[in-house]
């Protein structure tokens, strides 16, 4: 079998993510449809969802054909660098952390996410006011996300397990944008677009600052709905290079 390893960039609109999916366009689809890879094995670093972008992310391919990369083409995938491996891996095992982007549109969204409780042993009620949109209430909430926590009600679906260390989260404005760096250790399904909508609802007053650590211990009631994904960008990939080198036969010009 030979073994690659891909650094890719894409524009990731009209996919349905990077996972590879039998009847849908997918970020690996395409590039092993483009090579017609039938029997593979598939590792990636970070499954960006449908909709999202990346300018680094990571795949490693499995297959019986010796593949020319360099002949690839296609107007939203690029892939950056090729190495070849001397066995499969496990890519994500390599991983030490990612670093995303969210550009916020100034107008926002139309659709508002208001909780209604907290929910432990007791319901909390969620009692504001709307107000306009603060976004000094938004960045003041965002700081409450970095560290060690549980993000149990900013991912889709159960959990295993919900803690992630939130290393970095920085907002920086342009004349459109509020641009929202997130660096951590790990990401949940749907984690950011999720976190975001949560701030907007902050930054609207429809949230209390003074019960936001609860939102790390209790349930929150509905779940904040993910945001548009198409302004969140995966920008890095932090890999463990001095361990990967280990399993890195060559390194391939395309």
């Amino acid at each position: 079998m030979h073994n690659y390893l891909l650094r890719i960039k894409y524009n990731g609109e009209n996919y349905h993510g990077i996972a590879y999916q039998k009847n849908v366009k997918t970020i690996s689809g395409e590039i092993l449809n483009y090579f017609d890879i039938k029997e593979f094995k598939l590792s990636i670093v970070s499954r960006t969802d449908k909709g999202v972008n990346a300018e680094e992310n990571y795949i490693v391919i499995s297959s019986d054909k010796n593949i020319d990369f360099s002949n690839f083409q296609n107007n939203d995938i690029k892939i950056l660098n090729v190495y070849k491996l001397k066995e499969f891996i496990n890519i994500r095992k390599f991983s030490r952390g990612k670093l995303y982007e969210y550009k916020l549109p100034k107008k926002l969204f139309e659709k508002k996410y208001i909780p209604k409780y907290l929910i432990n042993n007791e319901k909390i009620l969620i009692k504001s006011e709307e107000k306009e949109f603060d976004i000094n209430k938004y960045i003041e909430a965002s700081k409450y996300f970095v560290g060690i926590k549980s993000f149990h009600n900013f991912a889709k679906g159960k959990l295993r397990d919900p803690i992630c260390n939130i290393t970095k989260f920085e907002i920086i404005e342009d004349k459109d944008f509020y641009i929202n760096y997130i660096e951590g250790n790990r990401f949940l399904y749907e984690m950011i677009r999720r976190i975001i909508t949560f701030l907007i609802s902050i930054g609207y007053n429809l949230f209390p600052l003074d019960l936001i650590e609860k939102v790390f211990i209790y349930n929150l009631e509905p779940k904040p709905f993910p945001s548009d994904p198409k302004y969140l960008t995966l920008k890095k990939v932090y890999l463990d290079w001095k361990e990967l080198y280990k399993y890195i036969e060559d390194i391939i010009e395309i």
